[in-house]
């Protein structure tokens, strides 16, 4: 399936030609056994300290990296030459010998008539007073920034919510993000031998969970929880 970030009347022939054949080229290179990939692309991070995630957006164009400092940079890798952006600047100082791990979760909006979607980070980050680490959980939506002619040329972030993570869960192996809903799972920070899941309303939670009634539940084993679109 093609994956187009604005109306289809607002591209040429030849842009929709380019995307098709980009489609079929990933689809063969996907039942092929020789492990050629179709094309390649080769980012470097500048702009980022200490990569810990990164998510491509559907189309394969836009790539997205955080880092230990909770910041989010982006690659246009239709560019040439590819350069770093930022999205989200550094949201704290680096922790010397802490591992500062930054999750992202991307939940696309399907009735944006351009690329438009919210960007969810699981964080953590020094309290200057305590010497403590906070964690935490944004929401960010994303849209797309463009030129004169409305070509997609960049990317543009605004803070839509942010509130501390439930107290029970510590570290975080996965977040997930769907509509209102975002899913969480981790260790418990109480006992290691503990794993917990967590779905909330991340709406709600702006600010502060207290009046926030999350829905946990206890996992037999480390792994990935998932919010599921309603229509499916």
């Amino acid at each position: 399936m093609i994956h187009l970030e604005r109306p289809i009347d607002m591209y040429s022939s030849d842009e929709l030609e380019f995307l098709s054949l980009r489609l079929e080229g990933a689809e063969v290179g996907w039942k092929t056994d020789d492990k050629c990939p179709s094309r390649v692309r080769e980012v470097a991070t500048t702009k980022t300290r200490d990569p810990q995630s990164m998510r491509l957006l559907e189309g394969g164009r836009w790539l997205l990296t955080a880092s230990d400092t909770s910041s989010v940079v982006y690659f246009d890798l239709d560019a040439s030459p590819i350069t770093e952006n930022v999205l989200i600047p550094d949201q704290h100082d680096p922790v010397p010998n802490v591992f500062m791990c930054t999750q992202m979760a991307i939940d696309v909006d399907g009735n944006s008539a351009f690329l438009a979607f919210n960007l969810a980070l699981s964080l953590c980050s020094p309290d200057t007073v305590t010497n403590l680490i906070q964690y935490s959980i944004q929401v960010w939506n994303v849209v797309l920034l463009r030129d004169a002619q409305q070509r997609g040329i960049g990317l543009a972030a605004e803070l839509l919510s942010s509130f501390p993570q439930e107290p029970l869960i510590s570290g975080i192996y996965s977040i997930s993000l769907c509509g209102p809903h975002t899913a969480l799972s981790g260790f418990s920070s109480h006992s290691t031998h503990f794993i917990w899941g967590l779905v909330l309303d991340w709406v709600q939670a702006n600010g502060d969970t207290t009046d926030c009634r999350p829905r946990m539940f206890h996992l037999t084993d480390a792994g990935a929880v998932s919010t599921i679109p309603p229509n499916i």
